[in-house]
This record gives C-alpha cells, sequence and structure tokens, in this order.
C-alpha cells in the first residue's frame, strides 16, 4: 500500500500566487489595477492581494526596503496577458508616470517598446539570431504591426511583460532563470504533476540523463 501511495500521481495543481515583497502593497495593488483594469483588490491569508480574473492572486508583503534586485533573484518576470497589445501600449504611452522598458533589437542600440514593431521571430524563438537579422534585412521583411509583447518597470522595480492578442485579459505566467531549464521542468513534472507546455520543450523529450 506505501508503494501504492508513494507511486501514484496526484491531479495536475492549479497556480495560486505569486507572492511579491513590496515597500507599499497598497500603492503597488493601485498600480496593477490601473493597467490590468480586470484585476482587483483582495486579501487572503491576512495579506493584501491583487486577484486576477482567472483566478491567480498576487500577494503582497510589507519591507520596510526595497526588495533587492541584484543579484539577479530566480524570478525575471511575471506575465500578463492582454486584449490587444498595440492598444494597451498607447494607453500606457498617454501615462507619464508609467515607464515603459525598451527591447532592443540591433548591437548598435535600436530598440522598439513592442516586440512586434521589429522583424517576426522564426520557429520556435522570441527573437532572431544575427544571422537571421542579416538574412531580415536584406529580404526586407516587415514587422507584422499586430499582437506581440512589451514590458513594463512595476512598483519595487518588478518587470512585468504584457502580452497579446489574447482573448481575454488574465494572469498568464512567472518567467525565472535556471541554471539548466529542462532540468528544472522534469523536477516540475515529477514534484507537482506539471504538465508541459505544447511548444516550449525540446525537439527530443527531456530526460534525466
Amino acid at each position: 500500500m506505501t508503494e501504492l501511495l508513494y507511486g501514484a500521481m496526484l491531479p495536475a495543481p492549479g497556480f495560486h500566487h505569486l507572492h511579491l515583497n513590496s515597500v507599499d502593497p497598497d500603492r503597488a495593488i493601485d498600480f496593477y489595477v490601473q493597467q490590468f483594469p480586470r484585476s482587483t483588490r483582495t486579501r487572503w491569508g491576512g495579506l493584501p492581494a491583487l486577484a486576477a480574473p482567472n483566478d491567480v492572486l498576487v500577494l503582497f508583503t510589507k519591507v520596510a526596503t526595497p526588495p533587492a534586485t541584484s543579484p539577479q533573484t530566480a524570478i525575471w518576470h511575471f506575465g500578463w496577458h492582454v486584449t490587444d497589445t498595440r492598444a494597451s501600449l498607447r494607453t500606457y504611452q498617454g501615462r507619464p508616470d508609467l515607464e515603459l522598458l525598451p527591447l532592443y533589437t540591433t548591437e548598435e542600440g535600436g530598440s522598439v517598446l513592442v516586440s512586434s514593431d521589429t522583424w517576426p521571430s522564426m520557429g520556435r524563438t522570441p527573437g532572431l539570431t544575427r544571422a537571421q537579422i542579416a538574412e531580415a534585412r536584406a529580404r526586407g521583411v516587415q514587422p507584422t504591426w499586430t499582437g506581440g509583447f512589451g514590458y513594463m518597470r512595476g512598483p519595487d522595480d518588478a518587470l512585468v511583460e504584457y502580452a497579446g492578442n489574447r482573448p481575454a485579459e488574465r494572469f498568464n505566467h512567472v518567467h525565472m532563470f535556471q541554471d539548466d531549464p529542462f532540468c528544472a521542468q522534469l523536477w516540475y513534472q515529477a514534484h507537482l504533476s506539471a504538465p508541459v507546455f505544447a511548444g516550449r520543450t525540446p525537439g527530443a523529450p527531456a530526460t534525466r540523463r
């Protein structure tokens, strides 16, 4: 019976919350509600929280000093789906207190604010290699000017991605740094029964070996 219990796989869990430190949780929540208006202010477990439309929470713990962002923590950024990236960008550009962050497109320092303003990606990568950029330039490849993703600086120096065009606004992902992403993926599969996201896996199935 013990072997059966330990060998049985639990059903895949849902994602419950992202937990952040903040010097001013109320101000941080106000910021996110303004940028993502389908989210709402709430509380959970005695903590101030932001509730996303898809039953995901962002919890906040008040701290006396700004949370460290260097050296880099395991969390790189978190992402939110929006229904129209470019409409969101225009709205954000009209808010002088909101800092939008550049996506660098060339070694010369060229940048855009949304990924659909540069050459479209090829295959499964979010961008182009140097050789692919040279080829795109030579061929006169044009941006799609539709959808795409961009970044903003959130409260407490959090990095926040907005991406579309999606059917509904919602919390989408937590993006983490890993020394070995495929080993990390196997860990979450083994210990949390996390399903593999289609299109974000190696060509050959990853194994512990």
